[in-house]
């Protein structure tokens, strides 16, 4: 029921259902009906004023193939859509992983790339506490941008209170505040990735590879 789509028909639906309700319950009543043993009923109200409700059969005959095509072309083009959202939505979860594997293989890496000492991959002595923030920095922001981002194609009242509620129990008040305020929240979220990941100890080339990930989502 809080669906978007159940929101964005539900009158239209509630409005035929209760067109279909009152003409069977008005047939029933001046018509008369069959139970399910086969046995006809006499209508419960007889006048030759009230009579039953119908359309003739000549209608739904001539547009039932014109609805059926309709009904197939509208088919495939949601199917459609709702497969390009599924590979777009693919995506970003593939960049984020190698976006997230990147920065762990690359942190404290002292070789460039193109350099003599880039085979030998020789690795600086790191803090491994200062290791551990700034990674989780860069993790930590790439789930507030994928949560950003679900928050911003979901209806506007569908998990706001989630999503707000979410943020402030993992990010610092000062992040989740940006964030939560922010005119385009996904745009801020990715903002705080770029800004962690400018601070990892790696070389600017790699830096660049990371942030060809961050340009993709844009």
């Amino acid at each position: 029921i809080y669906s978007g789509i159940y929101k964005n028909v539900g009158k239209e639906v509630f409005a035929t259902t209760s067109v279909a309700v009152f003409v069977w319950a008005w047939n029933t009543l001046v018509g008369g009906y069959e139970d399910f043993s086969g046995v006809m009923h006499d209508p419960l109200i007889s006048s030759k004023i009230a009579a039953a409700i119908g359309l003739p059969l000549t209608i739904f005959t001539t547009l039932s193939p014109s609805l059926g095509l309709l009904l197939v072309f509208r088919t495939n083009a949601s199917y459609n859509r709702w497969d390009e959202a599924r590979k777009f939505w693919g995506l970003n979860i593939n960049h984020t992983r190698d976006l997230n594997r990147m920065a762990t293989a690359w942190y404290g890496n002292d070789s460039s790339p193109g350099s003599a000492s880039a085979p030998k991959q020789i690795a600086k002595a790191i803090d491994p506490a200062e290791r551990e923030y700034l990674l989780g920095q860069v993790s930590l922001f790439t789930w507030a941008f994928v949560r950003s981002m679900k928050r911003h194609l979901s209806p506007p009242d569908e998990d706001e209170e989630d999503y707000i509620a979410e943020l402030k129990s993992r990010l610092s008040p000062e992040q989740a505040e940006a964030i939560i305020s922010a005119v385009h929240r996904p745009n801020r979220a990715l903002y705080d990735l770029s800004v962690a990941i400018e601070k990892l100890p790696m070389h600017f080339l790699r830096k660049d590879e990371l942030n060809k990930n961050l340009s993709i989502f844009e």
